[in-house]
């Protein structure tokens, strides 16, 4: 783990071990998809005790594109839900190749930087990002990043999570994951995120072309 992140000096077993997913479907396979991933979170979260969460959602924009995020007790934990019987009943619906061609999944791998707490599914206007960040300016991007999070969480009531995170194979590339709620689905909670002072701070960091190539921002609502 790198020194300068907050949990630093936590042990990675007993971290929340995340996973962000991309993909899409093929039209003809979407029932099929949402009963299988239905029933791997439903027993995900009902069986496996260090799963700590498991989001599905899908594109506010494209039809058949979902994302997921999910959160485990160390990669151990995330090793013991790969073992498990309803695993088998995914793998063996990803084996049919379901996807659309070029939108095959995409999986990255991060340690959160905050308390593993099991956290339920609930409806969220969501976006997960992807930010790679030149080694120059990550001395100014960690601690940006953190006061982002403890803005969002702290004076934001309709923020209901930030999660963010190193790549746990590629140095300088982070994740996020973050939930909102409020009207529109909850995009009034987004909005606001976007007007508090600490987004702002964050925005300014942003604008000193701090990145190695533009962050991919991916926006979805739990289904």
């Amino acid at each position: 783990m790198a020194a300068d992140l907050p949990t630093a000096g936590a042990p990675p077993e007993a971290r929340p071990y995340c996973i962000n997913i991309r993909l899409a479907v093929r039209p003809e396979q979407r029932e099929a998809f949402l009963v299988t991933i239905k029933h791997d979170q439903d027993s995900t979260l009902k069986n496996e005790p260090k799963a700590l969460q498991f989001v599905i959602g899908e594109s506010t924009t494209e039809a058949n594109h979902f994302f997921l995020h999910e959160e485990y007790i160390g990669e151990d934990g995330f090793k013991a839900h790969m073992a498990s019987p309803h695993f088998a009943v995914w793998q063996a619906f990803v084996d049919t190749k379901p996807w659309v061609e070029g939108h095959e999944p995409v999986v990255d791998f991060y340690f959160g930087e905050h308390e593993a707490v099991k956290t339920e599914a609930v409806p969220a206007f969501c976006l997960n990002v992807d930010v790679c960040v030149k080694p120059e300016n990550r001395a100014e991007f960690v601690p940006t990043i953190s006061n982002n999070k403890a803005g969002a969480d702290n004076a934001e009531p309709l923020c209901l999570q930030y999660v963010w995170g190193e790549s746990t194979t590629s140095p300088d590339s982070f994740h996020f994951h973050e939930e909102y709620t409020g009207a529109d689905g909850g995009k009034e909670g987004f909005d606001f995120h976007t007007k508090a002072p600490h987004f702002l701070a964050w925005e300014k960091f942003a604008a000193t072309s701090p990145f190695t190539k533009e962050p991919a921002v991916y926006f979805f609502r739990t289904i």
